[in-house]
């Protein structure tokens, strides 16, 4: 599958034009998807923006020594598709993205806001046997 993955409130908690803190486990997930042979894209708005936060968060994501290195995005951010496994199996294409309508999330830490939950993500992928 190709995997369209967002940056902030997925990878980090939304700090923006920071970058938040890490959401536990998503690089590791992210790495196990790798391994089984699908595709990462970067999808983020920070792609539209001018303002060097797009190299940011590739250097956060590709620095990170967990993940292989991502090397494409797209040109403009991509809206998500609605959290679907069974369409995103027969499309051949998934978005991780806490604004994809009905996927798992999960309270942020340490903003008042809300990020992706990878640990439901991770289960509902082995039970697609998708990782």
């Amino acid at each position: 599958m190709i995997i369209y993955l967002d940056f902030d409130g997925t990878v980090v908690e939304h700090q923006y034009p920071i970058i938040g803190r890490y959401n536990k486990g998503s690089l590791e997930l992210v790495r196990k998807l790798q391994d089984a042979g699908h595709e990462i894209v970067l999808n983020t708005y920070r792609i539209e923006i001018k303002d060097k936060s797009f190299e940011e968060s590739m250097s956060y994501l590709n620095d990170s020594k967990i993940i292989h290195p991502i090397t494409k995005y797209t040109d403009v951010k991509i809206h998500p598709l609605d959290w679907n496994l069974d369409a995103a199996i027969e499309l051949g294409e998934l978005f991780i993205d806490d604004i994809a309508k009905g996927i798992p999330l999960i309270p942020a830490i340490y903003s008042n806001t809300k990020m992706v939950d990878w640990d439901t993500i991770e289960n509902e992928l082995k039970i697609n046997k998708c990782c």
